[in-house]
């Protein structure tokens, strides 16, 4: 049974590390929970197991006929089985913790204070400044500027929208209908428009609604308004997804309950 909201089968393939209990390497197995879930206890708990593997390979290879040789190979069993009913015990604590660690983002946290710290220290600019917080400019986003069209997500409308030979006619149309003056381009301070009065409109909303998003954390939300800002927008939905790090599971859910409006369009007064 499942004993988190992530599923069995993200469980089971967080529960890897028991198979080197399994095969003899019980140190490898609680030195690597003890890092990854930040617990010191069980840090020891492999370094103990190391030092008595140790000892005994010691005594038996220094005198393999002796009695010392015979109990060292007697206690370095008893630790291996010991090793493996001590990984299933400690299996459901580990992928709570493991959980928690992942849901706020505290692994985010730590790696944002080392990259500050290197960026402090080369007096570097590697961040984007926005919403009173600095976001790591990451390899996520520099992926998505090589196919990004920077005139369709400009922050100001551009003539190159209408150059395009492909763009739709009825907008066209629609755009010589009407003077000028009964338009507003949008900005920053133009007020929040949903598409649809049921989803959250991750182009304009706020930081308080963008929190209402399943998976979306404090960190996650500065960095899509970061992004945002800089970018003109998201061109979707599942963009925003793969560039602020949304977590797989939470996918789905945020296709319901967000959406996108092209910021370069022209919003009747």
């Amino acid at each position: 049974m499942s004993v988190t909201r992530r599923g069995l089968i993200w469980e089971i393939l967080n529960s890897w590390w028991i198979v080197l209990s399994c095969m003899g390497f019980s140190f490898a197995s609680f030195i690597y929970i003890g890092t990854k879930a930040r617990t010191t206890k069980w840090k020891v708990a492999g370094v103990l197991y190391l030092l008595v593997g140790i000892l005994s390979i010691f005594f038996i290879v220094s005198d393999p006929i002796s009695f010392a040789s015979t109990v060292a190979v007697l206690v370095w069993l008893v630790s291996l089985l010991v090793g493996v009913i001590h990984s299933f015990l400690v299996r459901r604590e580990y992928l709570i913790r493991r959980d928690y660690i992942l849901t706020n983002g505290i692994e985010d946290k730590d790696l944002d204070k080392i990259r500050e710290d290197v960026r402090r220290h080369y007096k570097g600019k590697d961040y984007i400044k926005g919403s009173g917080n600095d976001t790591h400019l990451d390899s996520t986003y520099h992926s998505n500027m090589e196919y990004r069209d920077y005139d369709t997500i400009s922050n100001n409308p551009s003539d190159s929208l209408f150059e395009n030979e492909n763009y739709d006619e009825t907008f066209e149309q629609d755009h010589h209908n009407f003077h000028s003056s009964d338009y507003i381009s949008y900005n920053k301070t133009t007020e929040y428009q949903s598409v649809d009065d049921n989803n959250i409109n991750i182009n304009f909303c706020p930081k308080e609604d963008l929190l209402k998003l399943p998976g979306v954390n404090e960190q996650t939300a500065n960095r899509a308004i970061s992004l945002r800002e800089m970018l003109g927008g998201f061109n979707s939905v599942q963009e925003f997804i793969d560039m602020v790090h949304i977590e797989s599971q939470y996918s789905n859910q945020i296709r319901e309950m967000a959406t996108v409006k092209d910021q370069n369009i022209y919003l009747r007064k």
